[in-house]
């Protein structure tokens, strides 16, 4: 690993670990935890060869399916969806955590659609964001073949084609407003649109250095919903203005460029597209979330990658950077 992206990683440690003191500071403990586990789980991935496992990937598709369902069939309903189960002290999202699994599988069988199956659950918890989120780790496959490129092409005409049936009958209500409200947020500025209205003001009032350490007056007085998960950018925005907005995007900057630069210096197939892949979803998932948070994109609730309290999302990474890594 080089230099660099240990300063990434490092700075996103300490950005998240100092929006947690600021906005959560009852939630540190668990996320040093989570630190410490993904950690952990980093060496752990470091002893996977992405290319040995392709005897087993079947065996891994079906226990990471089982492992959706989980949610769903303990029924354990949080704020209206069933995406955790509980693990000790710790609240665990199956859909985070299978990611590395699901993109390896993808990338050994060479068959990316059968990403439908895990989306398809994640769906059902109702997760729209995650199960978004999971066609990004089908990419790298796709672009390796060129007859999937065509096919990838057909679906997304045809996906396009049935998008009416798709918003009648395939969202919630929920969902439906989230694009709605996007699209036009002074329409309820109260209630529906109300999440974006306050994540631009908090951005917006940042400035340049920020309005310093638990001051930020939008997430430390409550007019931020969602401001430790999904709108923690706003958070950090309005805390350390602009400059901290800057530090952010060079660490993602020097993250995503030390994996592509693994990813074309690796002869195996396999370990360069899974590095591909997770690349591609890290950079998804920063985007979609700063865009959101901007009001450029419908809320969908997917997290910041490294900086989002919890600990589903973090674990998953580093367990994919010891993958990685591990030759």
């Amino acid at each position: 690993m080089s230099i660099s992206l240990l300063l990434s990683l490092g700075t996103l440690f300490c950005i998240n670990t100092f929006m947690v003191l600021s906005l959560t500071p009852s939630l540190l403990p668990k996320q040093l935890l989570s630190w410490l586990i993904g950690i952990c789980l980093f060496f752990v991935g470091r002893l996977i060869v992405p290319k040995n496992v392709t005897s087993s990937k079947w065996v891994i598709f079906i226990i990471c399916c089982l492992f959706l369902v989980s949610p769903i069939l303990l029924n354990h309903i949080t704020r209206g969806s069933r995406r955790w189960i509980n693990v000790g002290p710790l609240s665990l999202q199956p859909s985070e955590l299978v990611k590395p699994f699901i993109a390896l599988f993808l990338i050994t069988s060479g068959q990316p659609l059968w990403v439908i199956i895990p989306m398809a659950i994640i769906m059902l918890q109702p997760d729209l964001g995650s199960a978004i989120s999971y066609t990004v780790l089908a990419i790298p496959v796709i672009i390796s073949r060129p007859r999937l490129i065509k096919m990838s092409l057909v679906v997304i005409i045809i996906t396009a084609l049935i998008s009416p049936i798709i918003w009648k009958f395939a969202l919630h209500d929920y969902q439906r407003n989230r694009i709605i409200y996007f699209i036009e947020p002074q329409k309820d500025p109260l209630n529906k649109g109300y999440n974006v209205i306050q994540s631009t003001i908090a951005i917006g009032s940042g400035g340049l250095t920020g309005q310093g350490f638990k001051s930020g007056s939008q997430g430390q007085l409550l007019f931020l919903p969602e401001k430790q998960t999904d709108f923690i950018f706003a958070s950090l925005s309005e805390e350390l203005g602009l400059i901290g907005i800057v530090t952010l995007l060079i660490a993602y900057f020097f993250l995503i460029k030390n994996l592509l630069a693994k990813a074309w210096q690796s002869s195996d197939t396999v370990q360069n597209l899974f590095t591909l892949a997770i690349a591609a979803e890290i950079w998804f998932q920063a985007f979609v979330n700063i865009g959101m948070n901007m009001g450029l994109l419908p809320v969908t609730g997917i997290p910041l990658p490294f900086v989002s309290v919890g600990g589903s999302s973090l674990m998953s990474l580093l367990f994919s950077l010891g993958i990685i890594f591990s030759k």
